[in-house]
């Protein structure tokens, strides 16, 4: 079984991203996000590493007819653990976390 790089797994996402607020990460994510195509409904989160997950679940509460889409690193997510219990208690269902 062939593994499947990050910038495979966003290339397979990206036509699904246009009519969805996306937060991400500065960084690997971001950078190959824009390469795909930057567009107004990106949110490059910067100098907030581990804060995506927390903004995006603001987002998706405050903006229940807006689908969500948070792209999370591993490292980011782990500088932020607390939010993983915050977005169980509240479970939007607009909002999706894709951790890498």
């Amino acid at each position: 079984m062939d593994n499947m790089l990050r910038a495979d797994a966003l290339a397979a996402i990206y036509p699904h991203l246009a009519d969805r607020v996306v937060v991400t990460i500065m960084g690997a994510v971001a950078a190959e996000l824009y390469t795909l195509g930057h567009r107004p409904n990106f949110f490059y989160l910067e100098h907030a590493m581990g804060l995506a997950s927390s903004m995006g679940l603001g987002i998706a509460l405050a903006m229940p007819r807006h689908k969500v889409v948070v792209i999370d690193g591993d490292g980011s997510l782990l500088m932020n653990l607390g939010t993983l219990s915050t977005m169980a208690r509240y479970r939007p269902g607009n909002l999706v976390h894709i951790v890498f």
